[in-house]
């Protein structure tokens, strides 16, 4: 079907259009539309017009009834009839008259505002429901832990949002459920710990006095450089204290009260067992035999000292007894959401978010209920504590060569978003790895009588690893791993708790070194037995069949393996890279270094699986990176000119709260950049690459862009859901397929390496260059320096045959085994790195290690006391500087702007403003645009019967007054049910708002207006006879949606915005508005257009408070950036849990519709000869009993999600019978 413009234009007949909403948008510019909305004008002029089609509203008969003022001023009639010489568009509720030819709606579909979404789908964050009274004990009966009972398991009822937990059994407590929840009268009492009665002088033991306290905690807990900041702190929280006395400190020895303070932490709880506290243990690491004595000579151990850990289980304990009760869980649950809209009966969608609702928290606590314990008579309830490990290597200063390897641990039994802090206390260091002494390599000359291989080195340095962890993995805790350990817990209950490991997060040469792998091997992955070759094929179907078909497991075959293969190092004296080691192993990418989870913990844990993703490492610094460097090579095949408006546009790219920073001066040359920075690159590349790459690239080089920020914002969600899952499936399928064909594509190209990478190279061949000493024989012999540097610039290629881009595959099944990743993110350790650098430059740098672990515990131990005295005094909290605003925030007002009247921010009169004003079409029809918005406020709708011009002198504004406000506040309710706030400026260029749109019935147009915010103003306002009130209004700039380029899902395109022209009365009423705070959703993030450039043809005013540039330009386009941050990219896909009643939008859709089709055959060259090669490879199906236990998440994701185990379907009839 096609669509005429009007008469006069050429796209009628033949050139017309294929679609209303492409008619429209040509409308909005058409020059005959425009001729036909004059000649409208004139003959609407001696009659009682209609409203604009740009003001119609949802029709709402309610009119809003006027407040009244605290006091009756003087009212203030403004008289606009004078105030501009041009003819003004009027308003009338009388009917057009029927000879008079209908205007086309060219604007009115494009902006139609829903003034009722924030009231229908605005709420606030629930605490879930707490536990029911308890019921009346009849008889008690003794309680066989090991028996297995009938489990009955309790659903809570659901939230606001339909929210719902369902735990195993009726739980002890519910942590949470009163977090939320200030009013007494509904909090049900649990089972809390007595409360603190302890004296001052006991809680700041061992410091002799409150002075000697302050002194301590300055100098540990005040960092560790001088600053203005640091001078404050020193005078106001240690001088200027009023207990402090300067006599108290006369003679104290702070040197003998710092170890006083280390010993402390070992008696932290009179109620616990003292802890053993840090230890220095030895490691012993046995060198293989030379081959001649390898029969006859007995084992040779090498001792590597400097080992510093504690007991796994002491923290345990620690952690356990002391916690903040409302973030720490006992007892899992699986979580299920009903949406509010949802009809009578329909299914539950699982929820996947924090660990403690995880499938395999949930395994592991089903497992422990019928474990048998040596004490058979026990009662006790028991729990999991679910620890989630990490390791990150790391260098304590730019200009220091001396390195640390702390071990990081906490518990998944606490909030995520408490984890996340890292001055929760909820992390902590386990252990510090030592180095492979440089000793060692004479040791080992002197035992075979020539240098070891770095073969040899490697290997030793992997059963050093191991022999780390087989050090912490003591008898202590495998007796607790079967037998679980008593702890008097800080919500007052006493609990047996079974230790185990749900997580170990690291970078891949960490995670080989744990899982006992080769370093990039051709069976690369830690979790599968991938081909190195079929890396590239992620997203296939073969390749997500071998991912839990084949993946790793530490069963008695792998075992029988490496032992074999040790017998023919350390008992035949064969090489570590023999052929007869190698026969064995290399097919599957095994070292003959048994893997020490694998031998303590036996069949119960497999480590493979607990090795989760690691998007930091992986991703952002991984295969993101990869790709960036190859468009900015692709961007140097167009000439230094392209590289330099690259960097210039990413200058241009306007920040965005704490999401969107400023990029780097140089972003093209990727010096000093982190992990962040290639985030934020990401999510603002798509406009910035426009135009600058060869025209072969530039189509797909923007669907791989779209297709890599889609699928990097629904790897770190935060709230998963059954729907969001099966899009992120689908869009790692797309996303595999989109970097084989770029990688295909770009094949063909001259691709170099930019100038930056060959100096580079070039610096570290120079480096090299010069002539390298080895000792040989106990002498030094030069040695060539290697292959020649090449005369210019290499060719590169994309490379996909990698670990980290077969790690894409694994995101959704580990999300939907263990939860989401920020809670197993390495972004943790990094953080606390931190806190480790502060250790270290603390030392005096000889036996830092110890000092560092030293200075751990005396800072732990006045973090304690410094909790236990705030909880001691109960100070009122002193109002922040924004209080208010933080106030509205929780108290789910839509918005905030400051409630004080100040003279500063006063205009005296609007009218005179105006009037002074009136050459900018921004302001031209301010006091109109301005009565016509305060009218229909009044009046609940532009509809109403009385919204005429002839109502408009019922609009009093008082005394001519109103106020201009910096700064709105839009108040929110997160996707994964949190409350955050959004602060938009409109001096700056984060004054974009996003306001929702009232579609109709079926319709497809997009779901979304955006406006620029002008200004931000309040002033009081009467109607009629009533008293003034104050109101908030905001001046706008409307952008226009262009639908004859629409972005989406399935365009793999941004959205793209722009201007309207302004040559007439009409068309500035079209541009220019007035809206109401509480209307607006959310701040919007607009890239500029960079292709299209600036104008200046928007406006006829050459100056203007509206214009986007300094120069007095505007952007001819914009680009409107989904990506921006996690929510807004749910706002879009829709379905969000928080975005109360938002319906699943076309994303979602699209995974329902596509989720039953397989991937199109051949999608990818020789993907059946890749996959023919994996079947090879030998895995043993015949686990034993408990091995199949940590895998059982990590099945098909349809099969996980619709409740394969006869648990989740028993919960949800349970939740049923307890609703009835």
């Amino acid at each position: 079907m096609l669509y005429d413009c009007v008469d006069g234009c050429d796209r009628t007949g033949a050139n017309a259009f294929h679609s209303r909403k492409s008619r429209t948008m040509h409308q909005i510019t058409c020059q005959h539309v425009r001729a036909l909305n004059a000649a409208l004008d004139e003959q609407l002029s001696t009659h009682k017009p209609s409203l604009p089609p740009s003001k119609r509203r949802r029709i709402d008969n309610t009119v809003s009834e006027p407040g009244v003022s605290e006091s009756a001023e003087q009212i203030v009639s403004i008289d606009t009839s004078d105030l501009l010489s041009t003819p003004l568009p009027v308003i009338s509720s009388a009917s057009q008259t029927t000879n008079l030819p209908i205007p086309p709606l060219t604007r009115s579909r494009a902006r139609r505002l829903n003034t009722a979404f924030r009231e229908h789908h605005d709420a606030l964050p629930e605490a879930p429901a707490p536990l029911p009274p308890p019921e009346p004990v009849q008889s008690a009966l003794p309680f066989a832990p090991h028996a297995r009972r009938r489990r009955q398991p309790f659903a809570t009822e659901p939230d606001v949002f339909g929210r719902y937990r369902v735990y195993n059994a009726l739980p002890l407590t519910i942590p949470d459920a009163t977090s939320l929840d200030n009013n007494p009268a509904t909090q049900i009492p649990q089972h809390t710990p007595p409360a603190n009665t302890r004296s001052i002088k006991d809680i700041i033991a061992p410091c002799p006095n409150i002075s000697a306290f302050y002194i301590q905690r300055h100098h540990w807990l005040g960092g560790n450089q001088k600053s203005l900041d640091d001078r404050d702190s020193l005078c106001n929280n240690v001088i200027l204290q009023p207990d402090f006395n300067r006599n108290d400190i006369i003679g104290v020895n702070f040197r003998a009260l710092d170890d006083q303070l280390a010993e402390a932490a070992k008696t932290w709880d009179p109620g616990c067992p003292p802890s053993e506290g840090w230890q220095t243990r030895v490691l012993n690491v046995q060198i293989p035999p030379p081959p001649k004595n390898a029969l006859s000579s007995d084992p040779v151990f090498y001792e590597v000292p400097g080992f510093r850990a504690r007991s796994l289980i002491d923290q345990m304990r620690r952690h356990f007894s002391h916690n903040k009760p409302n973030h720490f869980h006992y007892e899992p649950y699986e979580a299920y959401w009903i949406p509010p809209d949802a009809s009578p009966g329909a299914t539950p969608i699982e929820l996947r978010d924090e660990v403690y609702s995880s499938p395999a928290m949930m395994r592991y606590h089903r497992e422990i209920q019928g474990l048998k314990i040596a004490d058979s008579t026990c009662k006790l309830p028991r729990c999991v504590a679910a620890y989630m490990l990490s390791s990150d290597g790391l260098q304590f200063g730019n200009f220091c060569h001396t390195k640390g390897w702390p071990i990081f641990g906490m518990f998944g039994n606490v909030s995520k978003y408490e984890r996340a802090k890292p001055l929760s206390n909820t992390v902590f260091e386990v252990g510090h790895i030592p180095v492979l002494p440089d000793s060692i390599i004479e040791a080992i000359t002197k035992l075979h009588g020539k240098p070891p291989t770095d073969a040899l080195l490697t290997h030793l340095r992997r059963e050093l690893m191991q022999e780390v962890w087989k050090s912490l993995l003591d008898d202590e805790f495998i007796d607790a791993y079967f037998n679980g350990v008593e702890i008097k817990c800080a919500d007052g209950i006493t609990r047996r708790v079974f230790p185990r490991i749900l997580t170990y997060s690291a970078d891949y040469p960490e995670k080989v070194l744990v899982a006992a792998i080769r370093n990039g091997g051709d069976r690369l992955c830690p979790r599968c037995l991938v081909k190195k070759s079929s890396a590239s094929l992620v997203g296939t179907p073969h390749d997500t069949r071998l991912r839990v078909a084949k993946r790793r497991v530490g069963n008695r075959r792998y075992q029988d393996k490496i032992g074999k293969a040790r017998h023919f190092i350390y008992q035949l004296g064969r090489s570590v890279q023999g052929q007869d080691v190698e026969r064995l192993l290399k097919g599957e990418s095994y070292v003959p270094t048994l893997n020490a989870f694998t031998q303590r913990l036996g069949n119960e844990f497999n480590i493979y699986s607990a090795l989760v993703v690691d998007q930091l490492h992986e991703v952002e610094l991984g295969v993101w990176k990869s790709v960036f460097k190859h468009l900015v090579r692709l961007v140097h095949l167009n000439g230094n000119t392209s590289v330099v408006e690259l960097d210039k546009r990413f200058r241009a790219v306007p920040t965005f709260g704490s999401s969107i920073r400023l990029f780097a001066q140089d972003v093209s040359s990727m010096s000093r950049m982190a992990a962040r920075d290639f985030e934020d690159i990401l999510q603002c590349c798509y406009a910035v690459f426009e135009g600058l790459l060869p025209p072969i690239c530039e189509e797909p080089a923007r669907t791989l862009i779209f297709l890599f920020a889609s699928w990097h914002g629904l790897a770190k969600l935060r709230l998963h859901t059954k729907v969001t899952l099966k899009i992120f499936k689908g869009l790692t399928k797309k996303l595999g397929l989109a970097l084989r064909n770029f990688a295909t594509l770009t094949e063909g190209l001259d691709v170099r390496e930019t100038p930056e990478e060959y100096a580079r190279r070039k610096k570290q061949y120079e480096s090299t260059k010069a002539t390298s000493t080895t000792k040989k024989n106990g002498k030094k012999t030069k040695t060539a320096p290697g292959k020649t540097a090449d005369s210019g610039r290499r060719q590169c290629r994309l490379n996909l045959n990698t670990y980290k881009v077969h790690a894409l595959g694994d995101y959704y099944l580990i999300i939907a085994e263990y939860g989401t990743t920020d809670s197993y993110s390495t972004q943790i350790g990094e953080l606390h790195n931190r806190r480790v650098k502060a250790q270290y430059e603390r030392t005096n740098r000889r036996n830092e290690v110890e000092q560092m672990t030293r200075i751990g515990d005396i800072c732990m131990v006045l973090e304690d006391i410094d909790d236990a005295l705030e909880h001691f005094f109960k100070p009122e909290t002193s109002p922040s500087v924004d209080a208010d605003g933080l106030k509205s925030l929780l108290s789910g007002d839509s918005y905030f702007i400051g409630q004080t009247d100040r003279s500063e921010d006063m205009i005296p009169s609007i009218t005179l403003w105006a009037d002074r004003q009136r050459g900018d079409d921004a302001t031209k029809l301010f006091v109109l645009q301005l009565k016509r918005h305060l009218l229909a406020r009044f009046l609940g709708t532009h509809n109403h019967p009385d919204f005429n011009d002839q109502n408009l002198g019922q609009i009093h504004i008082q005394k001519d007054r109103m106020y201009r406000h910096r700064t709105l506040r839009v108040n929110y309710t997160t996707y994964d049910v949190h409350r955050d706030q959004d602060v938009l400026n409109p001096s700056t260029s984060h004054s974009v708002v996003l306001l929702p749109a009232e579609l109709e019935p079926g319709s497809n147009d997009h779901p979304f207006i955006y406006a620029k915010i002008l200004g931000v103003y309040h002033a009081k306002v009467g109607y009629g006879n009533n008293l003034p009130r104050r109101m908030d209004f905001i001046h706008v700039r409307w952008l226009y949606y262009d639908y004859e380029r629409p972005g989406g899902w399935e365009t793999n395109r941004l959205d793209r915005l722009s201007y309207i022209k302004c040559d007439n009365s009409q068309d500035i009423t079209d541009s220019f508005d007035f809206i109401d705070p509480k209307d607006i959703i959310r701040a919007a993030h607009l890239i500029p257009e960079f292709a299209a450039g600036t104008t200046t043809g928007f406006l006829q005013a050459a100056t203007s408070i509206s214009h986007d540039n300094s120069d007095q330009t505007d952007w001819n386009g914009f680009y409107v950036n989904r990506f921006v941050d996690r929510d807004m990219l749910m706002r879009y896909i829709g379905g969000g849990v928080g975005h109360f009643r938002q319906k699943a939008g076309q994303a979602a859709a699209s995974a329902e519709e596509s989720e039953d089709e397989g991937e199109n055959a051949g999608e990818f060259e020789g993907e059946e000869a890749e996959a023919g090669d994996e079947d090879e490879v030998y895995v043993d199906d015949g686990v034993g009993e408990g091995e199949g236990g940590e895998n059982e998440g990590l099945q098909d994701l349809d099969d996980e999600f619709e409740g394969a185990g006869s648990d989740s379907d028993q919960s949800v009839i349970s939740f049923n019978e307890n609703d009835e």
